[in-house]
């Protein structure tokens, strides 16, 4: 709480904020589809992606998880395997986020889904724009 606190909990939400929007632009360039489908209900917390057709989403958490030691969240209901959670909360940072996305990458490759790259350069670009928007606002 006290680290939360310290950063400021406007800072905070800001943070998962931009992380949440990384997070969708490299599904976004992968070729795959967040699970929520308008754009107002996005979580700042957490994305779902949807794997295609034909795949599972449980054995691409199972591979991510044997390979590369990270762990997805669960499919539930009537989407059972059909999509894996991404979280992008709590103590996070730009580097700890990307580290995440590339795992995710390279465990798709692995997995032949999809066969688009460039996710975890997509998320980059995002996150370097963000910053350089913040230190211009802070130069003014």
């Amino acid at each position: 709480v006290d680290m939360l606190h310290e950063e400021g909990l406007d800072n905070v939400f800001a943070r998962h904020a931009r992380f949440a929007e990384a997070t969708r632009r490299a599904v976004k360039a992968w070729g795959l589809e967040v699970l929520c489908r308008d754009p107002k209900y996005y979580s700042p917390t957490i994305t779902a992606v949807l794997v295609p057709d034909g795949h599972d989403a449980d054995a691409f958490r199972n591979l991510a998880l044997n390979t590369f030691d990270i762990s997805y969240g669960m499919s539930f209901g009537k989407f059972a395997g059909k999509f894996f959670r991404i979280g992008h909360l709590g103590d996070t940072n730009d580097l700890t986020i990307l580290g995440a996305l590339a795992a995710t990458e390279m465990s798709l490759a692995l997995s032949n889904i999809p066969p688009k790259k460039g996710g975890v350069q997509a998320a980059m670009d995002y996150l370097v724009s963000a910053h350089s928007r913040g230190a211009r606002a802070a130069a003014e």
